[in-house]
């Protein structure tokens, strides 16, 4: 989970949220040499969004030659973060009812 946490933090950094794979690759080679502080940061973002999936979820969208995050994908890392999102958006962005729940109350289940 915390690779795929990671994809989403690269993309939301990119100039419109898209990037090729190969400039992600790179990236990805950066930070996760660079040291404990990036992979300690995201296992613990990752313990907050048990069962992510970045494309069953639709918060990253695949095209041939480049991965695009979705509004969906910044709203839930937003949330993930703890960023200031307005509560309505919460719904929106979790990927499951029983996913990430910060700052709001648990949904009731089905």
């Amino acid at each position: 989970m915390s690779f795929q946490l990671s994809i989403l933090k690269i993309l939301d950094g990119q100039t419109e949220g898209r990037a090729s794979l190969e400039v992600i690759k790179q990236h990805l080679a950066i930070l996760y040499t660079s040291g404990q502080e990036w992979t300690g940061r995201m296992r613990r973002l990752a313990e907050r969004a048990p069962g992510l999936d970045i494309f069953g979820q639709k918060l990253v969208v695949r095209e041939p030659d480049v991965w695009n995050i979705t509004e969906e994908g910044r709203s839930f890392l937003a949330i993930l973060e703890g960023r200031g999102v307005a509560t309505e958006d919460i719904a929106q962005a979790e990927p499951s009812p029983a996913g990430l729940m910060i700052g709001a109350r648990a949904r009731p289940g089905p």
